[in-house]
């Protein structure tokens, strides 16, 4: 493994570091104590990544001045900032503008199909029918698109818009500088860790202030009070090892794709006050990852190029294996069956390749290729002794590949085919391994966002949530590009409701 990777892929977030986006700590600012709390805010968000800027925006569009988005890093955006930026919606002007044909509904029938129907009817079609509102956000706050929209395994149209920066922080920095500019308070270094009840009512937070990752010390602790409404936003839990283990046993040493702050102390803090939880045993695996890098690097952007334009086999047998654009959990589970052949001394790795066609206007491919998570072979005969695959079989498997492209011959699998790519040398491949990448399961809220009491089954006052932290919206498993769009979604929803909560006008 390339530990480079590591490094390379997070440069970009170094580069926020430098450029303003994790600032030095700050604690509370007011001396005096309001109604028990150190300072009270209009609103508090905690978590900083697209669903806490999404209900920051929301709140500040709706009239509210003070805002304060709490961090427990030192730098802002969390996985946000880390992931490709991938944003898949139906009806959106960019799709619009090239003729596909696309609606709410093909885009709840996908998200049904890979969440196998396990989905909350009412959050699944909330995100399907507020989705497209979203790129409004996106152009006030200058986010930079992509003349483009691809296509994302079980998707049944092209639907992913990709930042010009092909990064999340591509989204990130300019909603964090339009906040910014618009009053929003950031304060990082501030671990949250319960929340202030009253009368069965949120009242604000308990913190952390000065805190630090690395070692789990802190300056002092603080109490945030807010005048409406306290949003969780702290997303996922996956490099929370005791908590996958405890969850999911299966998957306890599986490798994480995300940010090492990934922690479960938020998601405690909640469940202590009486938030119904929902799956909490259901993680996503992410089939496009790589054992070449760490986490999720470029290579992982690359493969879903690779599974769209190439073909992934298992280097047992030279065969395909798989629909290479079906839903992440469909591909997760094949690749995982390969993986299952391996032998004692050699661990038989799915390969996916695809022609130097494809690696001209895909994403990642020049990092990828530099960190040495993608190869390239000038031959068929080079692809087959450098995976020991069988080369008459290999080759067969082209063959019948090109027939698929040219219209010659059926897909036993069925991958739609956007673009129409024949496989020829010179050969550019990488390894495959599912890496835990999403937790499915979470917080349960109402379509409001609004985080649902255990005991009453009915929302908490002062409370919502939105993002990974949530449960419920994608059921089982979720369609590629969703993530972030659920967290602008939901974020929107959050701030607008919670606004509403101190009188403010939209």
């Amino acid at each position: 493994m390339n530990n480079s990777n590591l490094v390379k892929r997070r440069s970009l977030l170094q580069g926020f570091v430098a450029g303003g986006l994790a600032a030095a700590f700050s604690g509370p600012s007011h001396a005096a104590e309001v109604n028990g709390f150190d300072e009270v805010h209009d609103i508090v968000i905690v978590g900083s990544g697209f669903a806490g800027l999404a209900t920051a925006y929301s709140a500040v569009k709706a009239g509210l001045k003070d805002i304060l988005i709490l961090e427990k890093m030192e730098a802002f955006g969390g996985n946000s900032c880390l992931c490709g930026g991938l944003m898949s919606l139906p009806l959106s002007p960019k799709q619009k503008s090239k003729g596909i044909k696309d609606s709410v509904e093909m885009m709840m029938a996908d998200m049904y199909k890979a969440g196998r129907g396990f989905n909350h009817p009412e959050l699944a079609r909330k995100f399907a029918s507020d989705a497209p509102g979203v790129c409004a956000m996106l152009d006030e706050c200058g986010v930079q698109l992509k003349d483009k929209v691809i296509r994302l395994g079980g998707h049944s149209a092209p639907r992913a818009l990709v930042p010009e920066a092909a990064s999340g922080g591509g989204i990130v920095i300019p909603i964090h500088k339009w906040l910014k500019a618009h009053g929003v308070k950031f304060q990082n270094r501030t671990q949250v860790t319960e929340l202030v009840l009253s009368d069965g009512k949120v009242k604000g937070v308990q913190c952390n202030v000065g805190y630090n990752w690395n070692d789990g010390t802190s300056a002092k602790t603080a109490r945030i009070g807010t005048r409406s409404a306290v949003v969780v936003c702290t997303g996922g839990w996956g490099q929370d090892n005791d908590f996958i283990k405890t969850t999911m046993p299966a998957y306890a040493l599986l490798e994480c794709t995300s940010q090492p702050g990934a922690t479960a102390e938020m998601l405690r803090g909640l469940l202590k006050a009486g938030a119904l939880p929902t799956m909490l045993d259901m993680y996503q695996l992410g089939p496009w990852a790589s054992p070449d890098e760490k986490g999720a690097g470029p290579g992982s952007f690359f493969a879903d190029y690779a599974f769209a334009e190439g073909i992934s086999i298992n280097p047992k047998t030279g065969r395909r294996y798989m629909n290479e654009l079906a839903d992440r959990r469909t591909r997760a589970e094949a690749e995982l069956k390969v993986l299952g052949e391996s032998e004692k001394d050699k661990i038989n790795y799915p390969i996916a390749f695809c022609s130097e066609k494809t690696t001209e206007h895909a994403e990642g491919f020049k990092a990828a290729y530099r960190d040495g998570c993608v190869f390239r072979h000038a031959t068929v005969e080079d692809l087959a002794k450098n995976y020991e695959i069988p080369l008459p079989a290999l080759k067969q498997q082209i063959a019948e590949y090109n027939e698929i492209v040219a219209g010659k011959r059926k897909d036993p699998f069925e991958k739609p085919l956007d673009v129409k790519q024949k496989l020829e040398a010179p050969f550019y491949s990488m390894r495959l391994t599912p890496k835990l990448h999403y937790c499915m399961g979470g917080i349960a809220i109402t379509p409001k966002a609004e985080v649902i009491s255990v005991e009453t089954l009915k929302p908490i006052p002062g409370l919502y949530a939105a993002g990974e932290v949530t449960g419920g919206v994608h059921g089982m498993d979720r369609l590629g590009g969703c993530s972030s769009v659920d967290c602008l979604v939901f974020g929107l929803e959050a701030g607008k409701n919670a606004a509403a909560l101190v009188g403010a006008k939209e």
